[in-house]
């Protein structure tokens, strides 16, 4: 039975909360937890959430990681806490540009002048950041779950030849998604920035490529949890994801989330372990 999981999002109850992907966030890794899995969190350290408040540490391990990111060296730095009165730790990222503008009732809003704010340079680091951490943390997960659109860089950075691929030979990647943003959709100039290849992906549309899209062909199976909104019927009416998911069927499955109930979040726990011991 798999027992080693990465769990990777960019928000989490209560540091960070923008819509129902940040409670999702905090209730599974808790049930997770309790059922003694090797679960790691992690999400972007945000400049408001405050160290004192929840007693951020350093992890020594993780401190100046070494990293090549946009062709440059740098260091990222990674502090650890837990969710309050639970036993769930969470890693968080830092980055004194990327995070320290980011408003709390706006995660994702970007300035159209300032590249260090747009979506896909922050996931981006994101991305190169949480996957360099498992080589410092010296553990290899067995599935990787990206939770919603944001995470959706990881695959590509696996498989672009930036990183160490051979490291994630046999690692699962699982995505979950929470909603469908029009903040999803970089432009082709945006990948090559981060240096990744996208032009040969036949889901390009007038220069511009959603990132969930793009990380389709890399991941093992995707997850669409429906909650007061239809969100599958979104996809489907896009053109681009009605031929992926049309193509693909067994790799797309739903999860239905209603109220949110304790045993509500144990039967979603249920169906994510159903989709990994399938992959």
């Amino acid at each position: 039975m798999i027992k080693r999981i990465y769990f990777l999002t960019s928000e989490i109850i209560p540091f960070a909360e923008n819509y129902s992907l940040a409670n999702f966030s905090k209730e599974i890794p808790i049930v997770f937890n309790e059922r003694k899995f090797d679960f790691r969190l992690m999400m972007p350290k945000y400049h408001f959430i405050s160290e004192r408040r929840y007693i951020l540490r350093e992890v020594i391990r993780l401190r100046e990681m070494d990293l090549k990111y946009r062709n440059v060296e740098i260091k990222a730095s990674v502090k650890s806490a837990f969710i309050p009165n639970t036993k769930v730790q969470v890693y968080f990222l830092e980055h004194e540009s990327f995070y320290s503008s980011v408003q709390p009732n706006a995660l994702y809003q970007q300035e159209d002048d300032q590249i260090e704010t747009f979506n896909s340079i922050r996931n981006g680091y994101f991305a190169a950041s949480a996957l360099i951490t498992l080589n410092y943390l010296r553990w290899k997960p067995e599935v990787i779950i990206l939770n919603d659109w944001q995470m959706s860089l990881i695959p590509l950075l696996i498989h672009s030849g930036l990183l160490n691929k051979e490291y994630f030979d046999g690692v699962k990647i699982l995505q979950i998604l929470h909603s469908k943003n029009p903040a999803s959709v970089f432009s082709v100039s945006e990948y090559a920035e981060i240096g990744l290849n996208v032009t040969d992906s036949a889901s390009i549309q007038d220069g511009k490529l959603d990132c969930v899209a793009a990380a389709f062909p890399y991941c093992d199976h995707v997850m669409i949890s429906n909650g007061e909104e239809n969100l599958i019927k979104k996809y489907q009416d896009d053109p681009v994801f009605k031929d992926l998911f049309t193509q693909n069927k067994k790799k797309v499955t739903t999860c239905n989330l209603k109220g949110g109930s304790p045993e509500e979040w144990q039967n979603i726990a249920d169906e994510i372990i159903k989709a990994i011991e399938r992959l």
